[in-house]
């Protein structure tokens, strides 16, 4: 199937919206070998001054924006590159917001590539991870 995905500057990505459980943090846990207890135990959590629901990890949130940046482009290979900062920690519980919008076009390359202001923002609106995303745009028309 081929995905044709129109794009401008400014044109934004369809958001998408996650809720943040805690039994997928034990597993990623389980898979990255994070030994850090804040993503699995309440206890370590309030003991750090921190709340008392454990604490979602990084990697996961950038997986929450790359979803989306995916479900528009169709394709996890259209992902070049990235670059992001934490701003703030997901709370399981939390409902989550992920998305972005274009900021740059390059024509020059064949497939033509964009650059993606994405963020990371939690029900408040606080956001909780900001960067860029660059992707291959599949058949821009060039």
């Amino acid at each position: 199937m081929t995905v044709t995905v129109t794009a401008e500057v400014g044109t934004e990505i369809p958001p998408i919206q996650v809720h943040v459980e805690s039994a997928p943090m034990k597993v990623f846990t389980l898979i990255t070998d994070d030994p850090n207890p804040i993503h699995w135990d309440p206890d370590t959590v309030r003991a750090a001054g921190l709340g008392d629901r454990v604490i979602n990890q990084g990697g996961l949130n950038v997986g929450y924006v790359l979803n989306a940046v995916t479900a528009w482009t169709g394709s996890r290979a259209s992902i070049i590159g990235t670059k992001v900062r934490f701003l703030g920690n997901a709370f399981a519980g939390d409902d989550l917001v992920a998305g972005g919008v274009v900021a740059s076009i390059d024509h020059s390359t064949t497939p033509s590539t964009a650059t993606l202001n994405v963020w990371l923002r939690n029900e408040d609106g606080a956001d909780l991870l900001a960067g860029t995303v660059t992707v291959r745009l599949p058949d821009s028309g060039k």
